[in-house]
């Protein structure tokens, strides 16, 4: 008999490790995860697209007697600084749902607010019909409140993840409507979904765990970073070749010097190069992977994606 009460402790106390340890896997705030996210400018005499890199700090703060994380977001290409990294809000996850605190102003719901406050960012507890109200934003931008049209789950990490999709979202396209996932937050930003003006859209590329890619929204690429004058540049100025590279890449022009950044999915610059007549470059030393190849000539910047084997 103490034998079988023995074994059933240690089936037990098996099963409760893997729920903790489950629980763990799909929280938010680990701090071993980092994701980018799309921010896509249109404004009047403007056109830009950049990454924005965020991280969850492992430095904790007490506000009104509840623990929180910060939200870091990278200011620079360097991403190995922790002075590149600010703090942007603060976090905290309590009974499947994540909170965040922050000092902006903002209008909900027909009230201005000048003072901080905490906002339901995601709500993990919610049924099929069940209502959400985005309150973190300018509120007119969303009279109407998100309704729960799908619930299903997705593989992460060896792991199945909860995902939410509102008003008619379809899991076939990823940059259309809004949904959630468990342990990885929104299909846009942490925070933003648009602007004031209209102008900006928000969407989720990539999130990583301990560097490597555990959810990839399925945009064929982690990092961007493009404004006007790359869009309106001459895409034959620079020739750059093959772009599937096994070790060398060929960068040819008629105009020079040209400055050379090799740019990896976390925004970290890795390689860095002046040139000053046709050449070919070895890379044999870059890990199999998609890079961004950055190349400057005065006020003229393109943007190639390069990918070694």
């Amino acid at each position: 008999m103490k034998k079988v009460l023995f074994i059933l402790v240690i089936c037990l106390i098996s099963l409760s490790s893997k729920i903790s340890y489950s629980q763990v896997n799909k929280s938010i705030l680990d701090t071993t995860k980092q994701w980018n996210v799309l921010h896509t400018y249109t404004g009047t005499q403007e056109f830009k697209k950049f990454t924005n890199l965020y991280r969850i700090s492992s430095e904790d703060t007490i506000i009104d007697n509840k623990a929180y994380l910060k939200l870091l977001k990278a200011t620079n290409y360097d991403t190995s600084l922790a002075i590149n990294w600010q703090a942007n809000n603060w976090i905290r996850e309590d009974s499947n749902r994540v909170y965040i605190f922050t000092y902006s102003n903002t209008h909900s719901n027909g009230v201005d607010y000048d003072f901080p406050r905490e906002y339901i960012l995601f709500d993990f507890n919610l049924s099929l019909n069940d209502t959400f109200h985005i309150t973190y934003e300018v509120y007119e931008l969303h009279p109407e409140p998100l309704v729960v049209t799908l619930i299903d789950s997705i593989e992460i990490d060896n792991q199945y993840f909860k995902r939410i999709f509102f008003n008619e979202a379809d899991p076939l396209y990823p940059q259309w409507g809004v949904y959630w996932i468990e342990g990885i937050g929104s299909n846009g930003d942490f925070i933003n979904q648009n602007d004031d003006n209209l102008h900006s859209t928000w969407n989720l590329l990539c999130a990583y765990k301990n560097n490597n890619i555990i959810y990839d929204a399925g945009y064929g690429y982690c990092y961007m970073r493009l404004d006007t004058k790359e869009i309106e540049a001459n895409n034959n100025q620079i020739k750059v070749y093959p772009t599937l590279i096994d070790k060398e890449i060929n960068i040819s022009s008629d105009k020079y010097p040209i400055s050379l950044s090799v740019i990896d999915l976390f925004g970290r610059e890795v390689f860095r190069k002046e040139i000053y007549n046709n050449i070919t470059i070895d890379l044999d030393f870059l890990k199999k992977g998609t890079y961004i190849l950055k190349l400057k000539h005065k006020d003229t910047i393109i943007n190639r994606k390069i990918i070694k084997k």
